[in-house]
């Protein structure tokens, strides 16, 4: 059964990341040849976001597992929708912003190079419905790597943990658009204000005025579920339909390709400011538990559905699920997060069934 370390949130200091991550420590294991590259797979969180995993704690992980600083970088991918996480220049000016240039913190690189193109292509197991994955192109030289994940909410996938992060967090621009394709917004006119915001956020420049109502051109629509997130009057919606399990499936196998083109030494999930939203979002809502703490595992499956089960037993917040009811669930109840710890287990990213042992 796999083991997933727990570190309670009166734990997180210094040493207590260096208990929780002992058993991944790479030049313990033999596993560093003295020229292995290691990336440290972050989100340095959207212009206005507060909830992403500050600077400072992904130095502790860092520290705790003793990472080469000469060969260790911080990276994400960039994404389909409108803002300052589209370009690699302007998306390392957001993540410097946001304390990612700390002394002691290695450089933040962008793996899908200067607009998100640049890409490798990993050909997937027979049993899985996507063939061949588009992924970041930083992979081709990255020997080893490390997942922070930040455990919350998300709008198409009900929860976002260490497979979201695998799964849509290494894809390429081409690789998102194949993974969102399925999921087309509408207007509902009758709530639509004309404030345009999102015209303003729109990528793809698939959304138009016309006589009282935005429309949506769903040739030009990429998917990618901006526009719904940022609708200050809650006009724009999805069609909750079975593209929920084509969405999860296509992201989880990806999460696998991902595992494929690299060597993932551990998952860290932080179990803290969780919020409905994923931190893409510019104004979080507010935390629907108390923080919890951080976990650690070598299996992606494994460490969701143990971040899942500690949310869930957890005593929720104001206005939020009650105790031991699927809080994602409660406040999405067309998505449900599970599907994708379902398709993980089946098509061999990872087992369910986990051992939690606090340290």
């Amino acid at each position: 059964m796999n083991q997933v370390r727990f570190l309670s949130k009166e734990r997180m200091n210094d040493s207590g990341f260096g208990e929780l991550l002992a058993p991944y420590r790479l030049a313990d294991q033999g596993r560093d040849n003295g020229n292995d590259m290691t990336a440290v797979k972050i989100h340095p969180g959207e212009a206005g976001n507060s909830s992403y995993i500050s600077a400072s704690l992904v130095k502790k992980i860092i520290e705790a597992l003793d990472l080469p600083g000469n060969r260790t970088f911080l990276t994400d991918t960039t994404v389909l929708y409108g803002g300052r996480r589209m370009t690699a220049p302007d998306y390392v000016t957001l993540a410097y912003d946001h304390g990612f240039r700390m002394p002691g913190l290695p450089p933040f690189i962008v793996a899908d190079g200067l607009a998100g193109f640049d890409e490798i292509t990993i050909d997937l197991p027979s049993h899985c419905e996507t063939r061949t994955a588009r992924l970041a192109s930083a992979l081709t030289r990255t020997d080893n790597a490390v997942m922070v994940s930040h455990f919350k909410g998300h709008l198409l996938a009900g929860f976002g943990g260490s497979i979201k992060h695998l799964g849509m967090g290494w894809a390429t621009k081409a690789g998102k658009l194949y993974q969102h394709s399925s999921v087309m917004p509408y207007v509902k006119a009758e709530k639509c204000t004309m404030c345009n915001v999102c015209l303003q956020v729109c990528g793809a420049e698939a959304i138009e005025p016309v006589e009282n109502a935005v429309r949506i051109n769903e040739a030009v629509c990429t998917g990618c579920g901006e526009c719904i997130q940022r609708c200050p009057a809650g006009a724009i919606r999805i069609r909750w339909d079975q593209e929920a399990h084509t969405f999860m499936s296509r992201m989880t196998e990806y999460a696998l390709a991902a595992t494929m083109a690299t060597k993932v030494q551990v998952y860290v999930n932080f179990l803290i400011n969780i919020s409905p939203d994923c931190d893409c979002m510019k104004n979080e809502a507010p935390p629907m538990v108390e923080n919890i703490g951080v976990l650690a595992s070598s299996d992606p499956v494994a460490i969701d559905q143990a971040s899942l089960d500690l949310v869930n037993a957890a005593v929720p917040l104001a206005g939020n699920a009650s105790a031991g009811e699927d809080k994602f669930l409660h406040i999405r109840p067309e998505r449900d997060g599970r599907e994708q710890l379902r398709i993980g287990e089946k098509i061999g990213l990872g087992k369910r069934s986990y051992k939690l042992v606090e340290v």
